[in-house]
């Protein structure tokens, strides 16, 4: 390639990350970015012949409420999205696993379930904002987002309810902040983004802007007790994903890059694990980030098959679409791992070694994972609206 073309490819490919640089997940792509020649970390690669047939029945869905569409579709086959009062829910958030808590948002208003009730309605003018529940208070509710980091755009209300989302309360210095995490440990502490890293220590009255990472953007957060992990991503497409150490939150001290890739992805930190999505597969860690296993057996037709940091993506890759954009671990079973792609959802019986795919999901992107009743429903948002799964 001629260093003409290489340059146009390369202006290309930052132009379309420009667009998802906050979304955290790579659909396509044409070449690696201009810089992209460092190394990634050693990685064990685990084999690539599609995997065995699963031995534990596939989710099937779940059974339907009084007040919500059937969620199978006529032939029986794939999940169809769930309805409330005859509008299509396209957000869900639940405040814990453990917690039978659910809210909804269906047209313009916001629902909320307990247990085996109807879907009751809590407040009308609900917006397409980032919903974050409080894990052990459920009446707390945040929502906020704010626009694409390399586009801008109008400004986004921060949002909190202390009474379950019936009444809301802007809060005028938190204005474009995007919710991600909440401490259970001290419930006040909020983790979220701007773009840059965002932290609050009262409850999301005030917040301390930072930028750990110079020059990255603020993708995906996990929390394990103080460790405070992140995916940062430039505007050329490099991600990083990085250890803080927060525990004086308002002072994070910021640790070495434990992983690099190239493209958007999502992490997810459980208690035994550390997980990390991206375009050209999984990688998972079980000793805080200092090594990592990596795989995508079974996610080949999801995924690159080359570090794009380091090799040129095939042609036949660069236009049928690629990344991860949603994880979730089994609350009752830790080996088992679910992962929204950008063509459905995927899941491993095995900590994450070997994949396949959930039939009963359409090959649409998924968007957001969560489980709720302990484990036993598995909530999934798509570009087609919100799935529910019982997980088996």
């Amino acid at each position: 390639m001629t260093k003409r073309r290489y340059h146009f490819a390369a202006l290309l490919i930052i132009g379309l990350w420009l667009l998802s640089a906050c979304g955290g997940g790579s659909e396509t792509a044409t070449t690696p970015p201009d810089g992209g020649t460092a190394e990634t970390p050693t990685v064990t690669v685990s084999p690539t012949e599609p995997p065995a047939e699963p031995a534990t029945p596939e989710p099937t869905p779940a059974d339907s409420d009084p007040t919500a569409t059937p969620e199978t579709s006529p032939d029986a086959t794939t999940v169809s999205p769930l309805t409330i009062d005859g509008e299509r829910v396209v957000e869900i958030a639940v405040p814990a696993p453990g917690l039978d808590i659910v809210y909804a948002v269906a047209g313009n208003a916001l629902y909320r379930r307990d247990g085996d009730e109807e879907w009751t309605k809590v407040s009308e003018g609900a917006t397409e904002a980032h919903i974050l529940a409080d894990p052990t208070h459920p009446d707390i509710i945040y929502r906020g987002d704010h626009s694409p980091c390399a586009r801008g755009g109008d400004p986004v209300p921060f949002e909190r309810s202390t009474d379950g989302g019936a009444t809301w309360e802007t809060i005028p210095t938190a204005e474009n902040i995007r919710p991600l995490v909440i401490d259970p440990l001290n419930t006040s502490r909020l983790y979220g983004e701007s773009c840059q890293l965002a932290i609050s220590v009262d409850g999301g009255e005030t917040w301390e802007l930072s930028s750990p990472v110079a020059g990255f953007d603020v993708t995906s957060l996990g929390l394990i007790a103080t460790q405070l992990y992140g995916i940062f991503t430039s505007e050329g497409g490099t991600s990083r994903v990085v250890a803080l150490d927060v525990s004086t939150p308002t002072s994070p001290v910021t640790g070495p890059a434990l992983l690099e890739f190239w493209g958007g992805g999502v992490l997810l930190a459980s208690v035994d694990k550390v997980i990390v999505g991206e375009p050209h597969g999984i990688h998972i860690s079980t000793d805080n980030g200092e090594t990592w296993e990596f795989s995508r057996a079974g996610l080949e037709e999801v995924t690159l098959s080359v570090n794009a940091l380091t090799q040129p993506i095939p042609e036949e890759e660069q236009g049928r679409g690629f990344g991860i954009f949603a994880l979730a671990v089994d609350p009752r079973q830790p080996e088992r791992i679910f992962a929204g792609t950008i063509r459905g959802l995927y899941r491993s019986d095995d900590n994450g070694v070997t994949w396949q795919r959930v039939p009963e999901v359409d090959e649409v992107k998924v968007r957001t994972l969560a489980f709720a009743r302990g484990g036993t429903l598995l909530y999934a948002t798509t570009d087609e609206g919100a799935l529910v799964l019982t997980n088996p």
